[in-house]
């Protein structure tokens, strides 16, 4: 089921809006919405979402994330 959305712009956002448009070959309309589910895409994805990919490929101590043995001395050094 669609829905008839209407919005208020400023002749400026409606410009850059042409020009994206015109520039990307589609309408008004199809790019609004395209840019809308890009945009709820990314807010949707989590922290693991991004980085489920490097998950598992460092070699090191299996608690390193949580022992605090391994921040022992971490920022005492001074940058020079």
């Amino acid at each position: 089921m669609e829905t008839v959305l209407s919005i208020r712009l400023d002749s400026e956002l409606v410009r850059r809006l042409d020009e994206e448009a015109a520039r990307v070959k589609v309408s008004r309309s199809e790019f609004i919405r395209e840019t809308l589910r890009g945009s709820l895409r990314r807010r949707r994805a989590s922290a693991y979402d991004a980085l489920a990919p490097y998950a598992g490929i460092m070699a090191g101590p299996p608690d390193l994330s949580a022992n605090r043995k391994y921040l022992a001395g971490m920022g005492q050094k001074k940058r020079t």
